[in-house]
């Protein structure tokens, strides 16, 4: 049965798990969740009782059934028609584009960065995330980083 992030945040400090399993790589280390801290669980290593930190992620980019956890990236995909049409009209101006080359200004990216910010498209301009996506480059050609979407497994956690 399916379980929420919240579940889990109460279910798992205190106890003991196992780190199954890294983007693909199988690995068996033992942890112990010793808090939770700010967005993050905070675990004692086996071995060491050195400190590691694990992120916690949008509860979208997360699976939990009571026994396993399993995190995942945010997936990448292609824009929408809506954000190719934003993109292709974003404001151009190659005398001011020079200009700010040479003088070392940034007029047209602050025109730029309006644009997307009054077209509702903020995460378009590529600095920060927003609404949990954000613009990338994937293979020379935009993409999304959304997490709203699961995209590879990064971890997977179990109960000990």
């Amino acid at each position: 049965m399916n379980k929420t992030l919240a579940d889990l945040k109460r279910d798992i400090v205190g106890k003991k798990l196992i780190l199954k399993e890294v983007s693909g790589i199988p690995k068996n280390e033992e942890r112990t969740c010793i808090k939770l801290q700010g967005d993050s669980f905070v675990f004692l290593k086996g071995d060491t009782q050195s400190k590691s930190y694990c992120q916690i992620p949008k509860a979208t980019l997360v699976e939990y059934d009571g026994e396993t956890i399993k995190t995942f990236r945010p997936a990448l995909r292609e824009l929408t028609e809506e954000e190719k049409k934003v993109m292709d009209n974003v404001p151009r101006d190659e005398e001011q584009e020079r200009v700010d080359a040479l003088s070392d200004g940034y007029v047209m990216g602050r025109k730029r960065e309006m644009y997307y910010k009054e077209a509702g498209f903020n995460y378009l301009f590529g600095i920060k995330k927003e609404k949990g996506k954000r613009l990338t480059h994937a293979d020379k050609r935009p993409m999304i980083e959304d997490d709203n979407i699961k995209g590879d497994l990064e971890l997977v956690y179990a109960f000990a």
